[in-house]
């Protein structure tokens, strides 16, 4: 069966303890997340790489500095490409809206000037723990070219 590629819209709450992040193997100096987001009753894994990545992870920075007990899931909408092989697929994000207060809003902004302020979006980037999408390794460059031109 060969790669195929579609759209993916979630509407849900990203689940804030869900938050899985590295540096993407395969795409050197390229920060990558791993997140849960809720729709329904399932949970869908989104991954996420680049700018966006680092966004999501400030995102959920900003709602666990303002929810110490324990971050409530951020409400987003999610829009993305589904890659599948013959064994997996994953929704890798293209673009994230935000449901959200203000406070997490505007604290997320702060951080997220902060983490791209260098030459490198992994300047700032907290691990360098590698991490690599769950389908076969020549889909990541596809999968990178298909986020980031829309």
């Amino acid at each position: 069966m060969p790669i195929t590629y579609a759209t993916s819209n979630i509407d849900g709450g990203l689940d804030c303890s869900s938050l899985s992040i590295g540096v993407l193997i395969t795409i050197p100096e390229s920060p990558i997340v791993k997140v849960m987001v809720i729709a329904g009753l399932q949970a869908h894994p989104v991954w996420a790489i680049d700018r966006l990545a680092v966004v999501i992870y400030c995102y959920v920075q900003s709602a666990k500095y303002h929810y110490p007990r324990g971050p409530r899931p951020i409400q987003v909408n999610v829009r993305g490409s589904l890659i599948s092989n013959d064994s997996t697929s994953c929704v890798m994000a293209g673009s994230f809206s935000w449901h959200t207060s203000e406070a997490i809003r505007m604290n997320a902004e702060r951080l997220i000037a902060k983490m791209t302020s260098g030459k490198q979006l992994t300047t700032q980037w907290p691990t360098k723990a590698t991490m690599i999408l769950p389908v076969q390794g020549e889909t990541l460059y596809e999968a990178s070219a298909l986020t980031s031109s829309g």
